[in-house]
């Protein structure tokens, strides 16, 4: 999914591309749910399920040059495929390469998920730097927890986090805005209709409302 500019503009443009749009059932047909925003030098993952990687290698594009990722919620179908994004990244590799932090946004939570991870696969880090001479830059992790508002600014990609309805008990859940060079995407993550996503979504070009059950 390509928002065309004016030929002028055409290094302003925001591609977007669906990585996945499954559910938790592990099913060979649909990968878990993620989305690639391609905005100027920046590369944004939105979500990272089932096959993320995968999906991305496809595309021939290294997960070491991942800029940041950004997470609706935590639930595991959202994140599973977070470790190997992060450690899979970091390989010196062409599918690989990342020499600086890996960048983790999210609701409240985020940051302690991240941590356990880095616990989790401490003899994998601590092996892969003795062996293999990975950078410890390239496997840190930078993970900050979010709120509604503006929550990135970089190279001219603005990322603006609202809050969504996942349920009563599924809190806090958030989507993302994200504008570059005159053109807006919004990810809503799992919702119901509400209206801060209508204030959100006011004006984009592409809006990316994730449905499990009609």
């Amino acid at each position: 999914m390509l928002l065309s500019a004016p030929l002028a503009m055409q290094a302003q443009s925001i591609k977007v591309t669906l990585l996945g749009t499954g559910a938790p059932p592990p099913v060979l047909d649909r990968f878990g749910p993620s989305t690639l925003i391609e905005a100027g030098p920046e590369k944004i993952v939105i979500d990272a399920g089932r096959g993320a990687s995968q999906r991305l290698w496809q595309l021939g594009i290294p997960l070491g040059t991942v800029t940041a990722v950004f997470l609706t919620h935590l639930h595991s179908d959202h994140t599973v495929g977070l470790p190997d994004l992060w450690l899979t990244g970091w390989i010196n590799n062409r599918y690989g390469g990342r020499t600086t932090p890996f960048q983790v946004y999210g609701p409240a939570g985020t940051a302690d998920m991240m941590a356990n991870l880095e616990k989790a696969y401490a003899w994998d880090i601590k092996t892969r730097e003795e062996d293999e001479k990975l950078p410890a830059q390239g496997v840190a992790i930078a993970a900050k927890d979010i709120a509604a508002g503006v929550v990135y600014e970089k190279n001219g990609v603005k990322v603006t986090a609202f809050n969504t309805d996942h349920g009563a008990l599924i809190k806090p859940t958030l989507g993302y805005r994200i504008d570059f060079g005159g053109h807006s995407v919004v990810v809503t993550g799992d919702t119901r209709p509400g209206d801060d996503i209508v204030r959100a979504s006011k004006g984009v070009d592409v809006m990316i409302h994730e449905v499990a059950f009609a």
